[in-house]
């Protein structure tokens, strides 16, 4: 019985020691948080009539007969951030290989839903118009090309390539 009551005793001073030590180790209380406040111009959700660009880009664009065209590849934004301009095509190819960007404004794309509910993108323009158009240059593409000019320029004469008739 003795040794009942000294186990029971020193569990009772092993369980107080234990709360005692929480109590210590515990984080102190925090500071309720206050309110968040929207910023001038803020847009808190997204609206039924808007598309957010990461859901445009990579959709599939089909022409009016149905035929796939090709899929958006990039957008063209103004540089006062106030309008999208156009929107960049990857079209022709096979499986990536050989394709072409084309760049047209966004009033040549109509926007839907299909059946299921999900974004559908067409153009009154044909595949084949879209294969036979000149590529879309970026502004970097220009640029490239523009140095390489240059250098080609300033190389002697003797390191240039030569042109055939």
């Amino acid at each position: 019985m003795l040794k009942t009551r000294a186990s029971v005793a020193v569990l009772a001073l092993l369980l107080g020691a234990t709360a005692a030590m929480a109590q210590q180790t515990s984080p102190p209380a925090q500071k309720p948080e206050a309110p968040k406040v929207p910023v001038t111009g803020q847009i808190l959700m997204q609206d039924a009539n808007t598309i957010l660009a990461r859901d445009f880009i990579g959709q599939m664009v089909y022409a009016s007969d149905k035929a796939k065209v090709g899929s958006i590849s990039d957008l063209l934004l103004s540089k006062d951030a106030k309008t999208v301009e156009g929107f960049v095509i990857g079209v022709g190819g096979f499986l990536g290989i050989g394709e072409k960007s084309v760049a047209l404004k966004m009033d040549r794309l109509r926007m839907t839903h299909d059946p299921q509910g999900g974004l559908q993108l067409t153009t009154d323009l044909k595949k084949e118009e879209l294969a036979n158009a000149p590529s879309f240059k970026s502004k970097r593409e220009q640029d490239a090309e523009k140095q390489a000019a240059e250098r080609a320029r300033n190389q002697p004469p003797a390191q240039r390539p030569t042109q055939r008739p």
